[in-house]
């Protein structure tokens, strides 16, 4: 299987703020990478950067064994359409003044892909396949739902036939009703067209439904890495471990006995991050390396972490989940 997108040790400050920090991270050909953490963690930023529509402060970026880190915007341009973005939120990504399928043509036209009515016919053909009536294309977006203009930019995106499609929480500025129906048109459209995608979420059970892989995100850096399976039954790191614990689960019963594990103090600054393991200050199981000497991302069998206290065969320390009281365990 080809590597589609590598980051090697990538940073990207803003000046003092370091939203990403040696950042290492791969997406094979056909592969969906699951990108999850905290607000504030620096995800975003990897999938700006994994576009170049930032440019890092340092590391190297290399997109289908080419090195784009440096690359002008001239030589970039044929690139571009084998990659692509779809926003968070479509109703700023839409430009208001075009009709929903001048905004699905505007990347044909742009890289010059066929004449005025191949276009059309493409444009038809990727409206009819995100699930949307033919007429829509005659429509702005403004008058459109949430859930149908999240389809249009899914659309757009797809226009030239990516290799790599990066979708930044696609779903989170949508009703929750419709956010299942556009999580499975994106799984469906990925299976079908067999391009590969780097998911950016907070969600970790749409994580969990769509991704092969996936890559948990701390104050700008990476922490844990692994198959989707293996990491969520048998997280390492401690903050995975805490952030998996806080997920809900569909199961009320489960979710109202489940014991949730509450690491203390706030998200510290990326503009001032501590030393050593930048989550040592909100770490029960902490010790004095960890406050001095930075981890490093190691192999442990198939997964990736970096954490003092995970051995090399991959056997972790436990955080264990503060007692509930008599009342908080009786059924309400």
């Amino acid at each position: 299987m080809s590597r589609i997108l590598e980051l090697t040790d990538v940073t990207r400050h803003f000046g003092p703020v370091r939203a990403a920090d040696g950042v290492n991270l791969h997406i094979d050909e056909g592969e969906i990478l699951g990108l999850v953490g905290e607000s504030g963690s620096g995800k975003s930023t990897i999938g700006r950067l994994a576009v170049r529509l930032d440019e890092p402060t340092s590391g190297t970026i290399t997109f289908k064994g080419t090195d784009i880190t440096a690359l002008s915007a001239r030589r970039l341009r044929p690139l571009r359409r084998d990659f692509n973005l779809v926003f968070q939120d479509p109703s700023s990504s839409l430009d208001p003044r075009m009709t929903n399928g001048e905004i699905v043509a505007e990347p044909l036209q742009h890289h010059r892909i066929g004449d005025a009515t191949t276009r059309r016919q493409r444009v038809s053909e990727l409206i009819a396949r995100v699930g949307l009536r033919p007429e829509v294309a005659e429509l702005y977006p403004h008058q459109l739902s949430g859930g149908m203009r999240q389809r249009i930019s899914l659309a757009r995106a797809l226009a030239t036939d990516p290799a790599l499609v990066v979708a930044d929480e696609p779903t989170s500025a949508l009703d929750v009703s419709v956010q299942a129906a556009v999580l499975n048109l994106l799984i469906d459209l990925q299976r079908e067209l067999g391009f590969a995608s780097l998911f950016i979420t907070h969600d970790l059970s749409a994580v969990e439904f769509l991704a092969n892989r996936v890559a948990v995100m701390y104050l700008g850096t990476i922490v844990e890495t692994g198959p989707t399976a293996a990491l969520m039954a048998d997280p390492l790191h401690p903050y995975t471990q805490a952030l998996l614990s806080a997920a809900p689960v569909p199961d009320p019963d489960e979710q109202r006995t489940r014991q949730r594990i509450v690491v203390s103090g706030d998200l510290p600054s990326p503009a001032d991050p501590p030393p050593g393991c930048r989550f040592h200050t909100r770490c029960p199981i902490a010790v004095d390396r960890c406050r001095t000497e930075v981890p490093l991302l190691r192999s442990v069998g198939e997964r990736q972490v970096a954490c003092h206290l995970v051995s090399d065969d991959g056997v972790a320390p436990r955080l264990i989940a503060p007692e509930r009281t008599t009342a908080s365990k009786e059924p309400r």
